[in-house]
């Protein structure tokens, strides 16, 4: 299992099938169809009205190392 994965389900309870509330403030009702990384290797949530950022802050030990 990657490393992604395993953090974000020790930290997290979200599930395929949840809804969450997306958006400038938060009232935009999304479902997760599945999660992923992006171009830095942080951890993304895949929805039903595209992909988005799990965390707003980035986690070090998954940064690509140069």
């Amino acid at each position: 299992m990657k490393l992604y994965k395993r953090l974000f389900e020790s930290q997290s309870d979200i599930k395929v099938g949840d809804t969450l509330l997306t958006g400038k403030w938060k009232n935009k009702p999304v479902e997760v169809t599945g999660f992923g990384v992006d171009k830095n290797n942080q951890p993304t949530v895949k929805t039903n009205k595209g992909e988005i950022a799990l965390y707003k802050f980035r986690i070090k030990k998954l940064m690509p190392e140069k």
